[in-house]
């Protein structure tokens, strides 16, 4: 995944792109943005209101 992805509609996310796996599913609202911060394992969700969470997952190989 390069750059951010704005989810269309709410998402369950448990899987980005087939290679990074969440340890627990995340919801994403419509009009967020989400990306996979590399250096961390994580996955970011710009909220929209000024905070951005992170949460953990790792690299299926």
């Amino acid at each position: 995944m390069s750059g951010r992805t704005t989810a269309e509609r709410l998402l369950l996310v448990t899987v980005v792109d087939r290679w990074f796996q969440l340890c627990e599913p995340v919801f994403v609202d419509a009009g967020q943005s989400y990306w996979v911060d590399r250096k961390t394992d994580e996955l970011c969700v710009d909220r929209g209101d000024g905070r951005v969470t992170r949460h953990a997952g790792w690299v299926c190989r």
